[in-house]
């Protein structure tokens, strides 16, 4: 705030303002600085510290009325970001994206702009515009705890597991929320292959979600000790169809069931790859006969 041409009595009632407002007063602070802006028209602290009052006590209108005035005085990008707010709490989420961006154009680096921007792309279902501005955000600081929850929900979504659980290793000692972070842990494991790992993660999961007790025990009949008892030494029957396949082309039968051993021990890229490879040799052939 630059005092320099501020008339004194208009800092002294905006102080006693602060004060009342800090004491939890809000409706006399708000009297002490509507004083301050009738002295000091351009005070545009004052005004924003009113938005914010009324914000606090639900009247939207008013807050939006009151930033308005403040940004009449000068475009700053915290008071673009409540604005932002004050429209994104009411649902109108592309109001508030267009103020969300304004702020960002202010100043680029703006943290709390970037998480909110980034927010709003995925309440209008735009993931990957909000999955850039989130990245931002953990960009500056890793463990932002909203920014990687949301970004964990975008990849899951995209079905990118290992980036689902470095956003979850992030939070993992600070996040409130054990049961989201221990379900998102399990059911990553889960795709991954990591059987074992999914249900030690989803066991604590279950104390506060008991559905997860019958996907738990499903997984269970899935770690890779049951797969051995089901089908044998997994080593062997990779290496004998891996052999195979160096001296002779294999079926989609023998290539389905090598994938499937693969992700059995959790050699995900492995199995994908193997059926990638496989039916881009398909095409190939049949280009060459057309």
């Amino acid at each position: 705030m630059n005092t320099n041409s501020m008339p004194t009595e208009a800092i002294a009632i905006f102080n006693r303002a602060l004060e009342k407002s800090n004491n939890g007063d809000l409706q006399t602070a708000i009297s002490e600085y509507q004083k301050a802006v009738k002295i000091y028209p351009q005070f545009i602290e004052a005004y924003s510290n009113m938005g914010e009052i009324y914000s606090v006590m639900g009247k939207r209108d008013l807050a939006i009325s009151t930033y308005n005035k403040a940004l009449n005085i000068d475009k700053d990008y915290r008071i673009l970001l409540n604005l932002g707010v004050e429209y994104y709490n009411g649902g109108i989420f592309k109001t508030a994206l267009n103020y969300f961006l304004d702020s960002l154009i202010q100043k680029p680096d703006f943290h709390e702009g970037n998480y909110y921007t980034g927010l709003t792309y995925y309440n209008l279902r735009n993931f990957n515009e909000a999955e850039r501005y989130l990245r931002s955000v953990v960009a500056i600081d890793r463990r932002h705890i909203k920014a990687n929850y949301m970004l964990s929900y975008i990849f899951y979504e995209k079905k990118e597991y290992g980036p689902v659980i470095e956003c979850l290793d992030a939070i993992r000692d600070i996040a409130d929320d054990k049961s989201f972070i221990n379900r998102y842990y399990g059911f990553c494991c889960f795709h991954l292959g990591r059987y074992n790992d999914a249900v030690i993660y989803l066991n604590d999961a279950i104390a506060q979600h008991p559905e997860y007790k019958k996907f738990k025990n499903y997984i269970e009949s899935l770690t890779y000790e049951n797969k051995v008892k089901e089908i044998g030494d997994i080593d062997s029957a990779i290496k004998n169809l891996e052999d195979l396949m160096m001296h002779e082309a294999l079926n989609m039968k023998d290539i389905t069931r090598l994938s499937m051993l693969y992700v059995f021990k959790g050699e995900n890229r492995k199995a994908e790859q193997i059926v990638t490879d496989y039916k881009a040799s398909i095409m190939s052939k049949k280009s060459i006969v057309a």
